[in-house]
């Protein structure tokens, strides 16, 4: 069209497989290295030797390239351990990867199934009780905060909880870590309780349990 402005062409003269990294290829234009690409993007793109490059296309690729490395960065990540959502998008930000590539990025993994926000919950919280248990607060709290919103949060941990009261939990808590110590101090336990999001009205019942199965004891003995 009359009046258009041409777009600057870039002449490809070299091509060559990194010796380090054999799975990169550098890519020389105009006789100057101008950028590195994956295989899995040289091939979906491909080029060669003599071909003249418009400045659009090249940004394609790069962006292309982009979106590669993050790809592979994020699964790395994940092989690792579960991610919500939010904990990816701020370790690929992290990386300074553009928000335009996490959101493909993270898009193209929901839609696989290798990024699960509820799959990632209910993990978190089973392992959570069975590692370190603390209250449903707490674990609510927990997940908020890796970008878990609060109604999922609360189904999740009512369901993960299932028909143990928090009474039980905290009373097993305390058993476990005074078995071989004397449960009597009562502002130890109450702080290790309190640490685990228990409130003071579970806080309260659990000692006077404990407390008076000690006195018991001792009246026996």
């Amino acid at each position: 069209m009359e009046g258009q402005k041409e777009e600057i062409r870039f002449c490809v003269t070299q091509l060559e497989r990194q010796t380090r990294r054999p799975d990169r290829i550098n890519v020389y234009l105009d006789h100057a290295f101008a950028f590195a690409l994956s295989e899995e993007v040289f091939f979906k793109y491909p080029i060669h030797e003599g071909d003249e490059l418009t400045e659009s296309f090249i940004n394609e690729v790069l962006l292309a390239e982009e979106k590669a490395r993050a790809k592979a960065k994020a699964l790395q990540y994940l092989s690792h351990h579960a991610l919500s959502v939010k904990q990816l998008w701020e370790k690929l930000l992290a990386k300074d990867f553009s928000e335009w590539t996490i959101r493909q990025v993270i898009a193209d993994l929901v839609r696989v199934g290798l990024l699960n926000d509820e799959a990632f919950a209910f993990s978190y919280v089973r392992s959570r009780l069975q590692q370190r248990p603390c209250a449903k607060r707490l674990l609510i709290w927990e997940l908020k905060s890796k970008g878990i919103s609060e109604e999922e949060a609360e189904r999740i941990v009512e369901s993960a909880y299932g028909p143990e009261s928090e009474e039980e939990v905290a009373r097993q808590l305390v058993l476990k870590k005074w078995k071989t110590k004397d449960p009597g101090n009562k502002k130890k336990i109450t702080d290790f309780l309190f640490r685990r999001g228990f409130d003071w009205e579970v806080i309260q019942n659990v000692l006077h349990e404990i407390l008076a199965f000690q006195d018991q004891e001792e009246i026996e003995s």
